[in-house]
């Protein structure tokens, strides 16, 4: 964690905490994104999976916190705009997160719906055949090549992602996967990344989560945002905010999601942690309060 990053706040504990009592990495983010919340326009934006949903054995069974749906919602009212960027395809994004107001990044900036509206990167659907190509093939090859029940493939349109987390061996697993993975890709000219307990397939594009908040930030002239992450897919958006404060364009927070799983590399690229899901969902349910009552003063 980069604490020499950190916004120096100008707020007291007082007027940041009126009553609630919070636990203590969880009342650190909150008065830090106050702080980059009142340069406006700002806005949160948040990944799904390990941030505001716990991990889950299967993509599926996946189910965003009650507590930050309901902060999500009240933000909305509040900010700018509310986003969710994620590794997820948008609409699944969307249906999980339930609320048609904010923006739904997914498939790590090559998909979008804004005000209801989709948009994919061009490049990128062209590339849908090949992404489904290299899935096939590395599903085909790992089930000639172990017996492996515990292998999901997720084709994703524009990507694919490869998961292991039902494997009783986690470190065989990849092993095994990563191997037929890079053959794959390498064939069908697409790029590799490695996440938690699982393995990504994308078009070869300079395309991520980074560019994304990016491009988010751009259009509506932010001043302020704030970003919630946890996994290495992530590290693309916490160095994006970095740089962008860095230049002045943009107050920026990164807060860390953390896990038994959390990266070295995310822990090099955040600003504030909070330890969990229901951790996020807490600051996020306090974040929305206090702009609340600050609004009402």
């Amino acid at each position: 964690m980069d604490d020499s990053l950190l916004p120096e706040s100008g707020l007291t504990m007082d007027e940041a905490a009126p009553g609630d009592i919070l636990a203590p990495d969880v009342e650190a983010a909150v008065v830090a994104c106050l702080e980059i919340l009142r340069q406006t326009p700002a806005a949160v934006v948040t990944d799904i999976d390990g941030t505001i949903s716990a991990i889950a054995p299967t993509p599926a069974e996946a189910m965003v916190d009650p507590g930050a749906h309901a902060a999500l919602a009240l933000l909305r009212e509040r900010l700018a705009a509310v986003a969710v960027v994620s590794g997820r395809a948008p609409q699944d994004g969307a249906a999980m997160v339930g609320l048609p107001e904010l923006t739904y990044v997914g498939n790590h900036g090559l998909e979008r719906i804004v005000a209801g509206v989709p948009w994919t990167h061009p490049v990128a659907a062209a590339m849908q055949p090949a992404i489904a190509a290299a899935l096939a093939e590395i599903e085909t090859a790992a089930r000639a090549a172990a017996d492996v029940p515990w292998l999901i493939v997720e084709n994703k349109g524009v990507t694919g992602t490869i998961h292991y987390r039902l494997a009783p061996d986690p470190v065989a697993a990849v092993a095994l996967l990563e191997p037929l993975a890079r053959a794959a890709t390498g064939r069908h000219d697409l790029r590799l990344t490695l996440g938690r307990m699982i393995l990504e397939i994308r078009p070869l594009l300079a395309v991520n989560k980074g560019t994304a908040i990016r491009e988010l930030a751009h259009d509506l002239g932010l001043r302020g945002i704030v970003f919630f992450g946890d996994d290495v897919t992530d590290v693309d958006a916490f160095r994006a905010l970095r740089e962008m404060r860095q230049a002045g364009e943009a107050s920026t927070l990164r807060v860390g999601v953390l896990g038994p799983e959390t990266s070295p590399a995310v822990l090099a690229e955040i600003d504030v942690s909070v330890s969990g899901v229901a951790a996020c969902a807490a600051t996020l349910l306090a974040l929305a309060a206090r702009l609340a009552l600050t609004e009402d003063r």
